[in-house]
Order: structure tokens, then C-alpha cells, then sequence
């Protein structure tokens, strides 16, 4: 068994150069940017993957009035704006972000021993940028969303398998599903995290109080 302890299970190139820490932009939108391009371009595996949280209504008789929950998604885009990602409006996080627009959104790169850490409110893009989004996907991608109802019980694999392909087939392309559309996370709260094995991470904090409002940053002990 991994011994928790050993500094092993903390992994990857911790001295790479990150000047940022001592000198911290004003604005963190730029650095997040060029944190998630250099991610592709050192050769981190799945640099795009992210962890997103929402949360939804739970049931008060229980005591649970809200309940969390992650999942892995794949961001499709950035820019200053933020970050967009796709999903069905009828899936357990189109529910939640439908009740409540924000969400939270994790990073972690092993290879260089970098973490982000993003929270912010979430808006639904319109039908033509959504469109977009969809037909941007691999084909098999896109056969897969409009045969599969996600999150819903599932009967006969074999059957789902058929209609994905007979969707992919289509000489005149798949339409995008009616309750599929495409997310943007605002951020209003940014943390750049780099680990180190004797655990003393530099970590840089950004926060707002508002979109559109300044920013502001610290640093925070590890």
C-alpha cells in the first residue's frame, strides 16, 4: 500500500519558473489563459480536463437543503470571458446550474505540479454560439449526445450503440439536441497553485466582488 505520507504521491517538476508569484498581474484573466496554453504546449495529459461542481436542491427533511456534486468534463474554450464547456439542460448539472448559476471548476496538471481553482457564475450561451459548440465535436461525438438521454437509465446498450451509429451515418449531418447547450464560466474567483514536495505551495488568489468589478490578490499560505 502507497505510504500517504511518502513525498512521492507528490509528483512531478517542481522547478519550473513561475514569476507571477512575486509579481502578481493586476488582471489574472491573461495569466489564466496562458496557464491553460502552455499546459497543451509542456505535454500535460488531458491539459483541458477540469473537474466542475455544481449543486442543487436537496431535501430538507433529511437536513440536506443543498447537494453538491462533480464530475469530469472536457473545456472546450477560453478567453477573457472564461470558460465554456457543453452539456444537457436536462442532465443532473443542467438541472443544478438551471437552479443555481454557479459552479466551480478544478484543474490539476501532475506533470508540472500545477493546480487552478475557479469559481464563478455560469451563463448559458445562445442557440447559434451552442450550434457551434455541437458541430465543433468529433461526428461520433455528436451521434453519441443526440441517441443517449444523459444521466437516464440505461435498458439496452446494444441498442443505444445502433442509434449512434445510424445517426453518425447521416449524409445530412445530426442536429443538435434540444436540451443540449453550451456554458461559459465567469469567473470571480481565480487561485494559481504550484505544489512542492516539502508541501510549501505557492498559491496567488484572485477574487471580485463582481463580474466586471477589479480584482483583487493575495498570497495565501499552503
Amino acid at each position: 500500500m502507497t505510504d500517504p505520507h511518502d513525498p512521492a504521491t507528490l509528483s512531478g517538476d517542481e522547478t519550473l519558473d513561475f514569476p507571477e508569484f512575486d509579481a502578481p498581474p493586476a488582471d489574472p484573466m491573461p495569466l489564466l489563459k496562458g496557464w491553460l496554453v502552455q499546459a497543451q504546449a509542456d505535454g500535460v495529459r488531458e491539459p483541458l480536463a477540469a473537474s466542475l461542481a455544481t449543486a442543487g436542491p436537496g431535501d430538507p427533511s433529511n437536513g440536506a437543503a443543498v447537494i453538491p456534486s462533480v464530475r469530469t468534463i472536457a473545456v472546450k474554450a477560453f478567453d477573457e470571458r472564461g470558460l465554456v464547456f457543453g452539456s444537457y439542460t436536462s442532465s443532473r448539472k443542467g438541472r443544478d446550474l438551471a437552479s443555481g448559476p454557479y459552479a466551480a471548476m478544478g484543474f490539476y496538471w501532475r506533470e508540472t505540479m500545477q493546480q487552478l481553482r475557479i469559481e464563478g457564475s455560469v451563463e448559458r450561451l445562445g442557440q447559434e454560439e451552442s450550434a457551434a459548440l455541437f458541430r465543433d465535436r468529433p461526428i461520433e461525438a455528436q451521434a453519441t449526445a443526440a441517441a443517449s438521454h444523459q444521466g437516464e437509465p440505461l435498458d439496452d446498450e446494444d441498442a443505444l450503440a445502433e442509434r449512434a451509429a445510424a445517426l453518425a451515418s447521416r449524409a445530412e449531418g445530426i442536429p443538435m439536441p434540444s436540451d443540449w447547450a453550451g456554458y461559459r464560466l465567469v469567473p470571480t474567483s481565480i487561485e494559481f497553485w504550484h505544489g512542492r514536495t516539502s508541501r510549501l505551495h505557492r498559491r496567488l488568489a484572485y477574487r471580485r466582488a463582481a463580474v466586471g468589478a477589479p480584482w483583487t490578490h493575495a498570497r495565501l499560505q499552503p
